[in-house]
């Protein structure tokens, strides 16, 4: 058989068709490779996991992920009621992460995130979980993690491996010993009628406290291990029906009361006067009825000292007869009566001799008083002309600075007043009588 020229050309042109498209079945899947990426469905992964260590880790084995897929993991751990499940569980701590897509070609991402949480010194249960979404509360009844645990049989769970050595199940229940959850409230209410709510966690693990209160008050407020109280203030106008819970125990019941240290008004100010008559020398002090028990000492010259205490919504007096250089020492609570009250005999008394101590003619006028004194003067109808002050006293101390004694009064001011008008009398007469005489010199 001849092989012609156009022959020829046709057989090395297939040739060399066949040697292209071999060369192109080489190349594509190199390509191929070189551009693939997975998406978060088909994404697989391997883990290790140590639950009483409260540790855990995953690694992406396909990937990168592809432009916009993202998968995030949580470790969580929680107290237990026991070294089985069982509910309820309260969170401890936990810890999240996430794997993501490069931000653009050159961008290289992490393909294992590590993970770590605080285990209780108790009953525990440690969750190693696809997603960041958390169960606070796990309690009979309510949501579970199910096949969202990493190593679980089903979707996603099912999707990461043990890596060698590791446990199938990334989950744990264990411990020893009975958590002993210890939240306080403590109620302060105010002179205004709101209550302050002090949320005390004295716990090792964080507490949600749920308030509730009339007028649909309603507020929740979790407090983390070891963190410091936290204050909730409840209106007056929601004080009543106050309820707070904490792990399913009403740890406070109530409503507002008002504080025992309210004063409205302030502690009052006592009343203390003297009164100084024809028979001698009578104090007299009132308590108010928001006043505080007081004590005063009155010391004569002549005579006994008398103690007077007196109580809130009090009135009592002490008398003291009227005697020549009579004066009375006041010490005690009443500080601006300290020092001595002299007894000034009024003008009008007359000439008689004043009576004897403890034998005074008639009773000085006075309030009635609450507690009989030492001497009692023997009741008459005459009515006493008396020389009284009545200047309220002040439980304040006056200053060192100003004249703490006490005025005086009667006929010897008068006296002196009356021998200053007669020398300006006087000399004004003898002015005018030697102007006289020199005008007469003169002429």
């Amino acid at each position: 058989m001849r092989h012609t020229p156009l022959r020829r050309v046709a057989l090395v042109a297939a040739g060399a068709l066949l040697g292209l498209t071999g060369l192109a079945s080489v190349a594509s899947p190199a390509m191929a490779t070189g551009s693939s990426c997975t998406t978060a469905a088909n994404a697989e992964y391997k883990h290790e996991f140590n639950g009483p260590a409260g540790t855990a880790s995953i690694e992406l084995t396909n990937g990168p992920l592809c432009e916009g897929e993202s998968q995030s993991f949580a470790l969580v751990s929680y107290t237990a009621p026991s070294a089985q499940f069982e509910t309820p569980q309260f969170v401890l701590d936990t810890s999240k992460q996430a794997f993501t897509a490069p931000g653009d070609k050159r961008e290289l991402t992490t393909n294992k995130l590590d993970f770590k949480v605080a285990v209780p010194e108790c009953y525990t249960q440690v969750d190693f979980v696809f997603g960041d979404e958390i169960i606070d509360e796990l309690v009979n009844g309510g949501a579970r993690y199910n096949d969202r645990k990493v190593g679980s049989p089903g979707a996603p769970g099912y999707k990461s491996k043990p890596a060698a050595g590791q446990p199938q199940n990334a989950w744990y229940n264990g411990g020893s010993g009975t958590c002993k959850a210890e939240p306080e409230v403590k109620a302060l209410p105010d002179c205004q009628g709101n209550v302050t709510l002090k949320l005390i966690n004295r716990s090792n693990f964080s507490t949600p406290f749920r308030i509730t209160a009339d007028g649909n008050f309603s507020e929740t407020k979790t407090v983390g291990v070891n963190a410091e109280p936290v204050d909730v203030k409840v209106p007056a106008a929601n004080a009543k029906n106050i309820v707070v819970k904490a792990q399913n125990k009403v740890l406070y019941e109530g409503s507002w009361t008002k504080p025992e240290d309210c004063q409205v008004p302030e502690v009052g100010t006592p009343d203390a006067k003297y009164t100084s008559s024809c028979e001698g020398l009578t104090f007299e002090v009132k308590n108010p009825e928001n006043g505080k028990d007081l004590t005063a000492t009155f010391t004569p010259t002549t005579g006994e000292a008398q103690t007077l205490t007196v109580k809130a919504n009090e009135t009592k007096t002490a008398f003291f007869p009227g005697t020549e250089g009579l004066k009375v020492t006041v010490s005690g609570d009443l500080d601006v009566l300290n020092g001595e009250v002299v007894w000034t005999k009024p003008a009008d008394c007359g000439t008689d001799t004043p009576p004897a101590e403890g034998t005074p003619s008639a009773s000085p006028s006075v309030s009635t008083p609450a507690e009989t004194p030492s001497a009692t003067p023997s009741e008459s109808t005459a009515t006493p002309t008396e020389s009284t002050s009545t200047s309220p006293v002040a439980t304040t101390p006056v200053s060192d600075d100003e004249d703490t004694s006490l005025p005086v009064t009667g006929a010897a001011a008068g006296g002196i007043a009356g021998g200053a008008a007669l020398l300006v009398a006087v000399g004004a007469g003898l002015f005018f009588m030697a102007r006289r005489r020199k005008l007469n010199f003169k002429a």
